[in-house]
């Protein structure tokens, strides 16, 4: 055809640079299956054996850890708002890896939950690894369980995703590095910890910190299983309490259904964000006179069913008019789905921050003060990603 230059074998530049592109990706891609078949093969679970009578009747080994898993803070794009152009400079709140293992006698389950994005398939083959070495086939790919807060203020660079790179300006090493490391080192901590203990289980709702986002989507569901709920939204909190055989506290780990993203796309500050934030609150009571950080009592308050869920209370608006945004498409007459912005409680979204991570803790703190339902019996673990 005219006006395209032929360059090699009939083919146009582009052509040829496509077709290089291809074969680069089918074989990165296998590669990627045979070390996840390999490492599969090498780490598979182990079967689930029932209690024994020495085991039976016995309390659980309990241990709880934390350590800082906080990323540059300067220059590296932000995870979760998907925009190359919302980059760090600065910290907010430092990021946190949270572990609690539980052993039966005969199981171990080790459940992590760390103030990131989400936890992508590289992050987790890498802390395996580094596991591995340390521990043997103690802590296994069936066995650890690991879990994001869903912040979308933590650094990204940490996904081997094509779709994901692209708005992370690629894979960021000095953003994987702390987080492998801090996982890993929150495990040790837990692990170096274990001991007798109890696990108490309590759940109650909060009703004032969430709501659903895109409420006119869910009216799509079919109606006798809207009929099931009260709300469109899951408001269950539920609370593990964590304690030595005295009865003294150790750890507390947490679940609410609500998105970490009080700290809104224009945010530049690396943060955990509302659920970060009830950590704090959490640890710092029951770690008096030490630094946020520090101090053995750890606080996990992980994500849980938070698909739609919004702790932005005060719902969408036109931000150059003030009014709702239009209900089914999200968008205002002028300025369109860009200037359709949600707003939290608070005056801005570090006070919005402030005053859903509160409520989420208040009602942590309630519940865990009044755990008294024992969690017994043989200990048992799924998990999917």
């Amino acid at each position: 055809m005219a006006g395209r230059k032929s360059v090699c074998c009939g083919l146009s530049a582009l052509e040829l640079t496509l077709g290089i592109l291809f074969i680069l990706m089918t074989a990165v891609s296998v590669s990627l299956i045979a070390l996840m078949v390999t490492w599969k093969t090498d780490t598979g679970p182990e079967p689930t054996l029932p209690p024994s009578p020495e085991t039976e009747g016995k309390p659980y080994m309990v241990g709880v850890g934390r350590a800082d898993c906080t990323g540059p803070p300067a220059e590296i794009p932000l995870m979760g708002y998907a925009n190359p152009s919302q980059t760090a400079a600065g910290i907010h709140t430092r990021l946190f890896s949270r572990a609690f293992i539980v052993d039966d006698g005969r199981q171990r389950v080790v459940f992590i939950t760390a103030d990131v994005g989400m936890i992508s398939q590289r992050l987790r083959l890498e802390v395996l690894q580094a596991l591995q070495v340390k521990y043997g086939s103690l802590y296994r790919q069936d066995n650890v369980v690991l879990s994001g807060t869903h912040t979308h203020s933590g650094p990204a660079g940490y996904f081997q995703y094509t779709l994901f790179m692209i708005t992370s300006k690629g894979y960021i090493p000095e953003s994987m590095e702390p987080l492998v490391n801090g996982i890993v080192k929150s495990v040790d901590i837990a692990h170096r910890n274990l001991k007798p203990g109890r696990i108490y289980r309590n759940r109650g709702e909060l009703d004032d910190s969430s709501l659903n986002r895109s409420p006119h989507s869910y009216l799509k569901n079919p109606e006798d299983e809207r009929d099931r709920y009260k709300q469109n939204t899951d408001k269950q909190v539920l609370v593990l309490k964590f304690t030595d055989m005295d009865g003294d506290g150790i750890g507390m780990l947490s679940w609410f259904a609500v998105h970490a993203v009080s700290m809104n796309y224009t945010n530049q500050m690396v943060s955990s964000d509302n659920v970060g934030y009830a950590s704090y609150l959490m640890e710092q009571e029951k770690n008096p006179g030490a630094l946020p950080g520090q101090g053995s009592f750890v606080a996990g308050f992980s994500s849980s069913n938070l698909g739609d869920v919004s702790p932005n209370i005060r719902g969408p608006h036109c931000a150059n008019t003030g009014l709702p945004c239009d209900y089914v498409n999200s968008s205002c007459p002028i300025g369109g789905t860009k200037l359709c912005q949600a707003y939290g409680p608070g005056v801005d979204m570090f006070d919005s921050t402030r005053i859903i991570g509160h409520n989420i803790y208040k009602k942590a703190k309630e519940l865990y003060a009044s755990a008294v339902e024992e969690v017994t019996g043989p200990l048992h673990s799924a998990h999917q990603w």
